[in-house]
């Protein structure tokens, strides 16, 4: 069932299923809490699944110029507050992570553990922030559409490509049904965000890095020195995958992930 939570300056949507210890599933960009529901579903008999659309995402509403991470980090802890959740294993995906670890830095006490999925705690190079301001340009000249589809199918593997052009079609759907307003927020918000890698080496909870080998935006060189940057930090690889292992290997993914969460959660 989706719920709304109204926060100052945004308005919130949630999805709740299954009992059991939190497990907190949070999109990435151009996504929403949609994305997450064939995951929910399998984990939701062992776990309480909480899904929530990023403000400016979905049908999360938020008219900022810039919604930086440690806001889209509020809004999340605001849901728990409302849940009276008090301990959450954090899993999020691409942006979602960037999420994740402002409210490791913000919140540590309401984690049990941090799943960074395709993401990294690295800021944006230069290039990287450059590209973004090109796009926020671009949308505001009504191109999203452009911004879409060039976007989207990059999340891909290329040898996945031919067999996903329904969950092509649906994902594209998903980003094109985002505002305008949405894009740029959270665009500005990307591209301010600080460098986060002393976050997965100070925390007392585990973090761990879900990655594809195929990912068209985080390359294995970058895997490889975090792995050797972060040695506390368990990394597993999906072989198949590029920016969408819940997609591209689901099946492998949600078993990478209980385990994790059954080492995480045998620790407590």
């Amino acid at each position: 069932m989706d719920r709304f939570i109204d926060i100052p300056v945004c308005r919130i949507r949630y999805r709740l299923s299954g009992s059991g210890p939190v497990l907190l599933l949070i999109h990435g960009y151009l996504e929403s809490l949609d994305i997450w529901d064939d995951f929910a579903a399998s984990l939701e008999p062992d776990y309480t699944v909480l899904q929530i659309d990023l403000p400016g995402h979905g049908q999360s509403l938020c008219k900022l110029e810039s919604i930086g991470m440690d806001l889209m980090a509020d809004c999340v802890s605001a849901v728990l507050s409302e849940l009276s959740f008090n301990k959450v294993f954090f899993v999020g995906h691409s942006m979602g992570g960037y999420v994740g670890l402002a409210f490791a830095e913000r919140y540590p006490d309401l984690l049990t553990g941090l799943c960074l999925f395709h993401s990294t705690p690295n800021a944006d190079t230069a290039e990287k922030y450059s590209s973004r301001m090109g796009d926020i340009e671009a949308i505001r000249n009504g191109a999203k559409c452009d911004i879409v589809y060039l976007s989207i199918p990059r999340l891909f593997a290329e040898s996945n490509m031919d067999r996903m052009d329904d969950r092509l079609d649906w994902l594209l759907g998903i980003a094109l049904a985002t505002s305008d307003e949405g894009i740029i927020g959270a665009l500005n918000g990307m591209a301010q965000r600080p460098d986060r890698n002393a976050i997965l080496d100070s925390t007392a909870f585990p973090s761990f890095l879900l990655m594809g080998r195929y990912d068209n935006l985080i390359p294995m060189s970058v895997v490889d020195s975090l792995v050797q940057k972060h040695n506390k930090t368990r990394v597993e690889v999906l072989n198949n995958s590029g920016h969408l292992g819940f997609i591209e290997e689901r099946d492998q993914a949600i078993t990478a992930i209980r385990s994790f969460l059954t080492q995480v959660l045998s620790c407590d």
